[in-house]
Order: structure tokens, then C-alpha cells, then sequence
């Protein structure tokens, strides 16, 4: 499995968490990684293992959510969601 490089100017697919919307016809969008996020990890008792990183996505064109929210021109995205665009 090879690693994605993510930063700033890098054109990504922000995949969708379909779970509670497993019918929805939207597309996942396309944006570009803007600015990083802070990283964030899970654990209230616990020190946290693992923590994922975050990036602010601009989308390419302004996005309503799967729960009908937005539209948005940006959003604050874990890394785990985003995959690089193929290039065209």
C-alpha cells in the first residue's frame, strides 16, 4: 500500500461517511487542501495512540452536505476521509 502525500495545493476526493445516509445519489467532492488542520486523537482516560490529522479542503464548487447542510466552501476534513484526485 503506497502512502499519499497530502499538503497544502494538493487536489483531493473527500470521501463520504455514508453510514447514516447509505441511499444518498451526491457525489463525493472535489477540493483543494488549503491550510493544515490540527491533529486530533480519541481517549478521554486514556493517553491517546493514534492521532489523525486534519486539512481545511476548499471545495471546487460549493457543497451541501449528505445531511442537507450548506452549502459549504470549505470544511475541516480528517485525513483519513481524503484521498489524492487522479490527475486529468
Amino acid at each position: 500500500m503506497t502512502t499519499q502525500a497530502f499538503g497544502v495545493g494538493v487536489q483531493v476526493v473527500v470521501h463520504l461517511d455514508r453510514t447514516r445516509f447509505p441511499d444518498s445519489l451526491i457525489d463525493d467532492p472535489i477540493g483543494v487542501i488549503v491550510a493544515p488542520g490540527e491533529s486530533e486523537g480519541s481517549g478521554l482516560y486514556a493517553p491517546t495512540v493514534q492521532r489523525e490529522k486534519f486539512w481545511v479542503v476548499a471545495f471546487e464548487e460549493p457543497f451541501v452536505g449528505l445531511d442537507g447542510s450548506g452549502p459549504h466552501e470549505s470544511a475541516r476534513i480528517p485525513q483519513s476521509f481524503l484521498e489524492a484526485a487522479p490527475e486529468a
